[in-house]
């Protein structure tokens, strides 16, 4: 498992759109702290933080998709997918650790993300920059991008059974970010069935109470989506041939 880690690191290090994904993350906030002090100078602590969490609800997810996307691709044009359906290796290993480094990737672009928030957060809004804001802001961020993750994986599952195509990815990739997008905006009487559709529920689940039912529905969702989709990965990857 631990050669596997590595052999996947490498592959990502060399994977030019995961060093474009992180620069389009990243991009984010320094863009919406710009906009404040350029453009908007007017706007309040609660509505900048809502646009950032708006914007990267939308965006995080399409550049998460197409990283996966390309780095599978790549691996199937190449035909570098050979070696392991070949050899006498662990495929489901194979594949914990395309998930592994995935997640690692993400979790360092989140982490820069959050870092930029909290630097813009300080420097427009000293009066509001409160341990509990900070906190606020913090948690609601780390949630929505970790849920967001979860809720993702389906898309290796796709990439698994795409092959060396490139649009059935992106095209889901397209659909849960805007379904994302569109559980920010859902009215009081839709968010039930908003809770158990996964990828509205990862931006329902920022706007609920955490002890409450809806929160819990949304949990599951989300979880159960996530495990879905890598079960789904390592099935169809088991099935695969040359």
């Amino acid at each position: 498992m631990h050669n596997a880690v590595c052999s996947e690191i490498i592959k990502f290090r060399r994977n030019k759109m995961a060093w474009v994904g992180t620069l389009i993350i990243v991009t984010i906030p320094l863009f919406m702290i710009w906009n404040r002090l350029v453009i908007d100078p007017q706007r309040e602590y609660m509505e900048w933080l809502m646009s950032v969490l708006m914007l990267n609800t939308l965006i995080l997810p399409i550049v998460n998709g197409f990283v996966i996307t390309s780095n599978m691709q790549r691996e199937y044009q190449d035909r570098t997918i050979r070696n392991i359906l070949t050899a006498p290796v662990s495929r489901e290993k194979f594949m914990a650790a395309k998930l592994v480094v995935w997640f690692l990737w993400y979790l360092i672009s989140i982490c820069l993300l959050e870092m930029i928030v909290t630097a813009g957060c300080y420097t427009l809004f000293p009066v509001e920059f409160t341990t509990g804001n900070m906190r606020y802001a913090l948690f609601l961020l780390i949630q929505n991008n970790f849920f967001s993750f979860i809720a993702g994986i389906p898309i290796l599952w796709i990439c698994v059974k795409q092959q060396a195509l490139f649009y059935p990815s992106m095209l889901a990739t397209l659909g849960s970010a805007v379904l994302q997008a569109a559980g920010l905006q859902v009215s009081e009487e839709l968010i039930l069935p908003a809770c158990v559709c996964p990828w509205t529920a990862v931006s329902i689940s920022g706007l609920v109470e955490v002890d409450t039912f809806y929160y819990w529905i949304c949990l599951v969702s989300i979880f159960l989506c996530g495990l879905v989709g890598f079960m789904g990965t390592i099935i169809s990857f088991g099935n695969q041939d040359q």
